[in-house]
């Protein structure tokens, strides 16, 4: 009897091991290298010259330093990546994707730091004196949007995308847009109407029915107010625009504000006269000098068996001292009153 033929032992498929060569790991590498270069660079010469702009005052060079420093690491990364595509086999294809896409990155970091620069340019020409027609944060953010659109729109082309097609579809969807933005978009144009008018300017003191105190800024969406309290107060600008309002830091004569008083009075009316008067110099002299005090007026406007009401009009040369102004002249006249009527008992204070 023959014996049984022995199975063959069972053979499993060889499990494929792929080890990355040199070759395929230089791309890498070289991208590597270059984000490292991006920071040595960074730490040897950014900000050492920050650090000595600082030192010296020299505002303008530190904000270039610090905007050049967010991006020199990413400079780094893409020099890195574009001498690496080199050491790589691609398609046509992908090594012209790959091109595009490192182009389009460079260009617009280039647009993002313009957009830097010129932002912190307006910034700077809005806080001189000289130049307070300018709204820091609305002129801002317009200049920094509108550039980098541009970058955008440069960008695309540079990627082979067809800008005009993608602005005529941009035009249709901006008109649903807009209406759904209404009430934002009219406070926009109208930030950009106040400021272009020049009848509000940043450090202007002005009153509407509503608020009444300094402009600290005006906003690409609402108007930003500092009152006697030191209380914000935040307005949108469609409603600064639409409101009538009074800019005392654009008076073009000196300014007077009127004072009124009602006091009870026994004696003569030509010695209450001489009594304001006195009361409304010494006022103004001690807030705004004795210069504006000789323009000060004083009027009695009304006279019943009760009381006499005096208006005083002060020259007050400066909004800011109208408190102190008003303070002084009810307090000198109330004082000088109740001397002159000190043997008259129930007196009441003027107010």
């Amino acid at each position: 009897m023959a014996s049984p033929t022995p199975l063959a032992k069972a053979t499993l498929p060889p499990i494929p091991v792929h080890v990355a060569s040199v070759t395929q790991l230089l791309p890498l590498a070289w991208i590597l290298g270059g984000v490292i270069v991006g920071v040595i660079a960074y730490m040897l010469v950014i900000r050492p010259l920050r650090r000595a702009t600082v030192r010296h005052g020299l505002q303008a060079l530190e904000t270039a330093m610090s905007i050049i420093g967010t991006v020199i690491i990413l400079w780094g990364g893409l020099a890195g990546l574009y001498i690496g595509l080199d050491h790589v086999t691609l398609s046509t294809r992908e090594a012209n994707f790959l091109d595009r896409a490192i182009g389009a990155l460079f260009i617009f970091s280039l647009m993002w730091i313009a957009a830097r620069v010129a932002a912190a340019w307006v910034e700077a020409l809005g806080r001189q004196t000289e130049h307070r027609i300018f709204s820091v944060s609305l002129y801002s953010t317009l200049v920094q949007v509108v550039i980098l659109i541009i970058g955008l729109l440069t960008v695309l082309s540079s990627m082979g995308i067809a800008i005009a097609p993608l602005l005529t579809t941009l035009g249709l969807g901006g008109l649903a847009v807009a209406l759904a933005l209404n009430d934002t978009l009219s406070n926009l144009f109208a930030g950009v109407q106040i400021i272009a008018a020049r009848q509000i300017r940043i450090g202007d003191y002005v009153k509407f029915d509503f608020a009444e105190g300094e402009v600290i800024d005006i906003h690409w969406h609402n108007t930003t107010i500092r009152d006697f309290e030191n209380n914000l107060i935040i307005v949108p600008n469609s409603k600064i625009n639409t409101s009538p309002f009074t800019n005392y830091s654009m008076c073009v004569s000196a300014l007077m504000i009127p004072v009124n008083a009602a006091l009870p009075w026994k004696g003569a009316l030509s010695q209450l006269r001489t009594i304001a008067e006195r009361a409304a110099i010494d006022a103004v002299s001690e807030v705004a000098g004795k210069l504006e005090a000789e323009n000060c007026k004083v009027f009695l406007t009304a006279v019943n068996e009760t009381n006499v009401q005096i208006t005083g009009l002060l020259p007050i040369g400066n909004i800011e001292n109208r408190m102190r102004a008003v303070s002084g002249f009810l307090r000198r006249l109330h004082d000088g009153a109740y001397e002159a009527n000190m043997g008259v008992r129930g007196q009441t204070p003027a107010t």
